[in-house]
């Protein structure tokens, strides 16, 4: 896939560096809930993990070539009773973009080219975010996400933004 700016492939074992940097961010790695003082070893396992994944993206800058974020597709992760209010089949969909990229709209771009296509198998896609996140609040309403719920995670509130597939 991808978009203006954007290339959206799958994670390459090539883009680990530039993945390891990314999330070196204390901030990033708090919004994301990465343990904030984590070392380079757990991000290469959390790499590994996501490369892993049949839906695990890089987003690489055409321009430059380099790795500016990653986005996560995945059967949805919900609470029980959230899940059961949801007819149909759903993804869920994470996302980061590093800090030196940040407020530039890449992940807006990246979002608007992902979505059309997760709705070719799916009826709804789910985002959680950690209730102080306001920039993926912000993000998710512009591309019509609704708040659906809410849950508790360990220590933090989790909101569930759901965006359903237009009939």
């Amino acid at each position: 896939m991808e978009s203006i700016r954007l290339l959206i492939r799958r994670m390459a074992k090539g883009d680990e560096a530039a993945f390891v940097s990314g999330i070196a961010d204390r901030a990033l790695r708090i919004a994301y809930g990465f343990p904030p003082d984590m070392e380079d070893q757990m991000s290469s396992k959390i790499f590994e993990q996501f490369s892993g994944l049949e839906g695990g993206y890089s987003l690489i800058e055409k321009g430059s070539g380099e790795m500016i974020g990653f986005l996560l597709e995945v059967d949805p992760e919900l609470p029980e009773d959230l899940r059961k209010s949801l007819p149909g089949t759903g993804r869920t969909l994470a996302y980061a973009v590093f800090p030196a990229f940040q407020r530039k709209g890449y992940m807006l771009e990246a979002l608007q080219a992902v979505i059309p296509e997760l709705f070719r198998k799916a009826e709804y896609i789910h985002c959680g975010h950690f209730e102080e996140n306001l920039p993926s609040r912000e993000l998710l309403r512009k591309l019509g996400f609704e708040m659906h719920a809410s849950h508790q995670s360990r220590d933090r509130l989790i909101v569930d933004e759901i965006l359903r597939r237009k009939a």
